[in-house]
């Protein structure tokens, strides 16, 4: 995916009617113009593109413990060079939490949100301090059966997540 085709999801998610955050909807069109060629590089030190998902299970959402950052998060990872977005959130989700997804069908294919997130320094990993632009999903859970799943995931309800992720609820 290029940063032309990055910028129209970018764009069609801004004029969609899930409101999305202006300041991190102009960072991210700052950061494409300043690293059109290395936004999906996870060694840029600067950023890189990540996604997440969501799925709803008895009208609460999945979560997962987060190994390093020890807290509770939407499955997610880092979006690889040649691979869209949304088969990221796809396959997090899927490593992350055992279970198969489908995209929503609607002209956004579930992509519901845009965040910034600021990732810590790891030495462990010999990373600096960086942020993800980080690309929200709603996704299905398909009926197959689930797989094992890489991490601690759990159902949590709307009163007992945490407040920025209220708005998935509402939707």
């Amino acid at each position: 995916m290029d940063a032309s085709a990055v910028k129209e999801l970018l764009d069609n998610l801004h004029q969609s009617h899930f409101k999305i955050d202006e300041a991190a909807y102009q960072k991210a069109l700052a950061f494409i113009d300043q690293h059109p060629d290395r936004m999906f590089d996870r060694k840029n030190m600067h950023g890189h593109f990540s996604a997440s998902a969501y799925a709803f299970q008895n009208g609460r959402l999945w979560f997962i413990q987060h190994p390093y950052l020890h807290t509770i998060l939407l499955p997610a990872g880092h979006v690889e060079p040649g691979e869209q977005p949304l088969m990221t959130a796809q396959r997090e989700f899927r490593e992350e939490t055992g279970f198969a997804t489908h995209p929503v069908a609607d002209a956004l294919h579930g992509l519901r949100d845009l965040n910034i997130i600021n990732i810590p320094a790891n030495p462990i990993k010999n990373e600096g301090a960086h942020f993800h632009v980080d690309l929200r999903y709603a996704l299905t859970i398909s009926p197959q059966q689930r797989s094992e799943a890489e991490l601690p995931s759990f159902l949590i309800d709307r009163s007992n997540a945490p407040g920025e992720f209220h708005k998935y609820f509402d939707q």
